[in-house]
C-alpha cells in the first residue's frame, strides 16, 4: 500500500467497538448466534448489539425494517448480518446502498477436508473483488417501448426493437466507483503479496462487446495497477476467466469483477471449493462495513440444526481483522481449518453428520 493511503479493510478501534448483529431469516440465526458466542470468547472487548429484522421485527414493531434497527446499524462500527430470505432484504439494501459499502470481498480458499468436486482443489486460493453498488444492481428496468428514443440514436447499432414487446435493464458504471474498486483490489493484492502471494490483479469483463462499460472498467483497472510497481496485471474476457477459474485457479490471486459478473462467478468459485456453506464474505465502504456469509437463508433446512456454520465463522474472522483483532481472526481461521483437517466432526453438506452446534463446539475446543 502506498504510504499516503489508508485501507478500507481495517479500522483502528481505540475504544470498545460495537457490532450490530442482525440474525436474518430462516436458518441464518442458527449459525449467527453460536458464531457470536465464539467471537465474544475471542474478543471480550467487543460489544454485540442485537437488532431485529424481518418477521420478528414485523411482529414486535409492525414493520420488517424498523427505525430502531436502522439506529442500531448507524450507531455500530459494523454489522454482522445473517442472510435474507426476503423479509430482511430492505435491511440488506440499506447496508449496501444506504451505507455505501462499495466493494464486496469474497475469499475462495480450499482447506483439506472440504468436499470439493475438483481433482486438485489445493490449487484454489484467491480472492474476488466485486463492485457492490453499480452495474445492473439495484434493478433499473422498464418496458421496451421506453427505448424508442434511444433506439433511433446513432449509438444504437442494432435494429431498434420497434413494435416488439419486452423489457430492458440499465447498466450503470461511474468512473468514481470503478476507480474505488480498482484501488481496493490493489490494496488487497499488496496485503496478500506481503503474505507470500503473487501480488497479481486479474480483471474479468466483456470488454470486447461492451466497450463503454466493461471497456472503461478495463482501462481504469489497468491504469490503476500500473501505479503500484510491485504488482502484476492480467485481463481476460469474462467467459475465458470462468474457464480459468476451473482449469488454472493457481494463476489467480486478486480477481476484479463487476457487480453481476462477481455475483455469478463468486458462487461458482464457492462450488469449486465445496459449496456456499464454506464461503465468507464482507462488504466495505469508506466509513462502514458489514459482514455476511453468502449461502442465503436456507429455508429448506430451517429448524433442523444442520446448516453449515463455516461461512459465518470465517466471515466473523474477517470482521475481527477489520476491527483490529488480527491475531484473533487468524486463530479462528486456523481452528476451523484444524477441524476440517481432522475430518471427524464435519457438517452434513461436507459429508459428515455433525449438527451446527457440534461443529461450532469442535471449533471452540481447538481455540
Amino acid at each position: 500500500m502506498k504510504p499516503t493511503e489508508s485501507s478500507i479493510f481495517s479500522r483502528n478501534t481505540q475504544f470498545q467497538p460495537t457490532v450490530c448483529v442482525i440474525a436474518g431469516d430462516d436458518a441464518a440465526p442458527e449459525v449467527v448466534h453460536p458464531t457470536v458466542e465464539v467471537l465474544r470468547s475471542l474478543a471480550p472487548a467487543i460489544h454485540f448489539a442485537e437488532a431485529l429484522s424481518g418477521r420478528e421485527a414485523q411482529a414486535r414493531y409492525g414493520e420488517m425494517f424498523p427505525a430502531v434497527t436502522k439506529a442500531a446499524i448507524d450507531a455500530a462500527d459494523c454489522t454482522l448480518f445473517g442472510a435474507s430470505g426476503g423479509p430482511s432484504r430492505p435491511i440488506l439494501w440499506y447496508l449496501r446502498w444506504g451505507k455505501e459499502t462499495f466493494v464486496n470481498i469474497r475469499p475462495e480458499r480450499w482447506y483439506p477436508g472440504y468436499s470439493s468436486p475438483m481433482l486438485h482443489p489445493e490449487r484454489i486460493d484467491y480472492v474476488i473483488v466485486r463492485d457492490n453498488l453499480e452495474g445492473t444492481y439495484p434493478p433499473r428496468e422498464g418496458d421496451i417501448s421506453e427505448l424508442s428514443s434511444l433506439a433511433s440514436s446513432t449509438s444504437w447499432w442494432q435494429s431498434p426493437p420497434v413494435g416488439k414487446q419486452g423489457a430492458y435493464a440499465v447498466r450503470v458504471s461511474t468512473d468514481e466507483q470503478l476507480q474505488r474498486i480498482a484501488v481496493a483490489a490493489c490494496q488487497l493484492a499488496l496485503q496478500r503479496q506481503s503474505a507470500g502471494y503473487l501480488g497479481r490483479v486479474t480483471l474479468g469483463a466483456k470488454y470486447s462487446i461492451l466497450p463503454r462499460t466493461d471497456g472503461r472498467f478495463r482501462s481504469i483497472v489497468a491504469e490503476t495497477v500500473r501505479t503500484y510497481p510491485t504488482l502484476s496485471y492480467q485481463e481476460f474476457l469474462i467467459d475465458d476467466l470462468a474457464r480459468r477459474m476451473i482449469a488454472l485457479p493457481e494463476t489467480l490471486d486478486v480477481v476484479v469483477l463487476s457487480n453481476e459478473h462477481g455475483d455469478i462467478l463468486a458462487d461458482a468459485a464457492s462450488g469449486s471449493i465445496g459449496g456456499l456453506g464454506l464461503s465468507p464474505s464482507a462488504c466495505y465502504g469508506a466509513s462502514y462495513a458489514y459482514f455476511e456469509p453468502v449461502h442465503g437463508s436456507a429455508p429448506d433446512i430451517a429448524g433442523k440444526g444442520i446448516i453449515n456454520p463455516t461461512a459465518t465463522l470465517l466471515t466473523g474472522a474477517m470482521m475481527l481483522t477489520y476491527l483490529g483483532y488480527i491475531r484473533e481472526g487468524q486463530r479462528l481461521e486456523l481452528a476451523v481449518a484444524a477441524v476440517y483437517r481432522e475430518g471427524v466432526v464435519l457438517p452434513h453438506d461436507q459429508g459428515g453428520r455433525a449438527s451446527t452446534n457440534e461443529f461450532v463446539q469442535a471449533v471452540k475446543q481447538r481455540l
